[in-house]
């Protein structure tokens, strides 16, 4: 099921964001795209199908659909440890690719989130949002985004000091 996400990855490189979304709600309904047999797989379908939602300027269902992903992102690491410790007690010859690493930033999901409420008005939600990602974390959108919120919110002291 890799060739979907990367066709949904594609359309939205092109701009065809509907389409990124029929694909997008089909990839993450698909038995294939099961939570339990693949959350890697799950998870960044999820993050597509919010691109493709926050693109459309549907930061309600962009919101939900990141919500849900880091939901999912949140199960991966429970399962990869349980996975890696049977793994090691049955045998010492697995393979390297037997624990894939996600290529889902929690923190970029968490800086969709806090972008989608910031479009929406709800600056309080986007602070909290903004908040939960660690300052050595933060890149430049990220701190912008923050100031701005610090400024809105009248923390003139917070946001001199990013």
């Amino acid at each position: 099921m890799e060739v979907p996400k990367d066709q949904i990855a594609t359309l939205l490189e092109n701009g065809l964001y509907n389409s990124a979304q029929m694909l997008g709600c089909f990839l993450v309904s698909s038995p294939a795209a099961n939570a339990e047999s693949s959350p890697h797989l799950k998870t960044e379908s999820l993050v597509l199908l919010g691109d493709s939602f926050y693109r459309e300027r549907e930061y309600r269902r962009a919101i939900h659909t990141y919500k849900q992903a880091s939901q999912y992102y949140k199960m991966i690491p429970k399962q990869n440890m349980s996975s890696a410790r049977s793994s090691l007690t049955s045998n010492r010859s697995s393979s390297p690719n037997s624990c894939k690493i996600s290529v889902i930033n929690e923190n970029e999901v968490k800086f969709k989130i806090a972008s989608c409420h910031c479009f929406l008005n709800e600056n309080k939600a986007a602070l909290v949002e903004m908040e939960g990602i660690p300052s050595k974390a933060r890149n430049l959108p990220m701190n912008l985004l923050l100031g701005k919120l610090y400024r809105i919110s009248r923390h003139s002291r917070a946001a001199v000091a990013i």
